[in-house]
């Protein structure tokens, strides 16, 4: 006896694929702050980072379509990379930045800006009715602003993580002037 499927039903047939033998590549990670880990998040799934290994790593990770990063207590989390899969060692050199100093620089950068422009405009104001003290008041504010703007750029350099492979080429970088925000 044949079983009949309502008309518009279709049958899907699951199948469990095993990772392919080349999905994966051994790492090797040095970082400059104390208790790294690696972590991987997946670049098909909508899944968050996830544990992969603690640095310096020596051991193979599933790295086919992956992302990867480098985080540390006190240290800016590397940007995202990816490592080909395949035989030998990937390895990898982290230069961490200081999260303290990236978030000053960020706080910085996000007060001088506005301040800046708040002095440009009084600088306007002040030249438009003629008026002395507020064109004053809007040169020393634009000076505040420029000078918050000035100090966050060491900062936000200091507080940058790179990675680099062995080659010393910089394969992750976290550019201390793009905040997350």
């Amino acid at each position: 006896m044949t079983r009949s499927r309502p008309q518009g039903v279709y049958e899907a047939r699951l199948e469990r694929v095993a990772p392919a033998a080349g999905a994966s590549a051994t790492v090797h990670v040095v970082v400059d702050y104390g208790a790294a880990v690696i972590e991987t998040k997946s670049s098909v799934d909508r899944t968050g980072w996830a544990y992969a290994c603690s640095a310096p790593c020596d051991r193979p990770l599933l790295v086919e379509d992956r992302r990867i990063r480098v985080r540390a207590p006190g240290m800016t989390p590397s940007n995202e990379f990816r490592v080909e899969p395949g035989s030998g060692t990937a390895r990898l050199r982290v230069a961490g930045g200081s999260a303290a100093a990236r978030t000053a620089g960020v706080i910085a950068l996000a007060g001088g800006v506005p301040i800046a422009l708040g002095g440009t405009a009084l600088i306007g104001v002040g030249n438009v009715q003629d008026r002395e003290g507020v064109r004053t008041i809007g040169i020393v504010t634009l000076a505040v602003g420029a000078a918050a703007i000035l100090a966050a750029l060491p900062l936000l350099l200091v507080g940058s993580t790179r990675v680099y492979d062995g080659r010393g080429a910089a394969i992750a970088r976290r550019r201390g002037s793009q905040p997350g925000f």
